[in-house]
């Protein structure tokens, strides 16, 4: 089990966002949002990679099996769970502690609790979100850094800001069309979508 350090990863990711750094935050099953760096201001992604850190951190204190097994996407404090937990209990423990997150405003649970799928089906996965991102990077009709995507037993999910529906859809196209994909799930929202726009705005309180 590798200890987690919040200071010096909250110093890789600001490093990360200024551009300086080009590797992942943390590994072993958890991987770090990318920046969303047309749409997302720089606020925002420290915002996101603050609860991003503040979920890693809450996931190792509560099991190392737990940090390992969950992966978490945030955009613009909207986590999305992937992964293939050991039981229920820790499907349900992941859940509640994300909601616990301060800055959180939308779970997306996509976590399903293991089977036997060995080595083979994770290979099988990571061969499938790798011919996506490669498709993605080289459609200059899309703004593939705005996405990120997860397959989890042949399940894509994607995640992110889209410019338009008609990106959007094409990147869904584009996902439904990699071999051995079972089923595409999205989970983007457009830059002018009332719930993004929502998410951003202050809540008025009476006194």
């Amino acid at each position: 089990m590798r200890p987690l350090h919040s200071l010096s990863a909250l110093a890789t990711a600001m490093l990360v966002l200024s551009g300086c750094v080009a590797a992942p935050l943390i590994g072993a099953g958890v991987e770090a949002t990318r920046a969303v760096t047309e749409e997302r201001s720089t606020g925002q992604q420290l915002k996101d990679t603050e609860i991003q850190l503040t979920l890693n951190d809450k996931f190792i204190k509560h099991s190392a099996r737990l940090f390992g097994d969950v992966s978490t996407t945030v955009i613009e404090g909207r986590v999305l769970l992937t992964g293939s937990v050991a039981n229920r209990e820790d499907k349900i423990a992941a859940t509640q502690l994300t909601w616990e997150t301060p800055g959180v405003t939308e779970v997306t649970d996509e976590l399903t609790v293991a089977r036997d799928s060995g080595a083979r089906a994770y290979a099988e996965d990571a061969w499938i979100s790798n011919q996506l991102r490669v498709q993605l990077l080289a459609d200059s009709a899309i703004a593939s850094q705005n996405y990120n995507v997860e397959t989890v037993d042949k399940v894509v999910h994607v995640t992110g800001l889209a410019r338009s529906g008609a990106e959007l859809g094409r990147v869904l196209d584009r996902a439904s069309g990699v071999p051995g994909v079972a089923r595409v799930v999205s989970h983007v929202l457009t830059i002018d979508d009332p719930r993004r726009i929502a998410a951003q705005t202050p809540q008025q309180t009476g006194g």
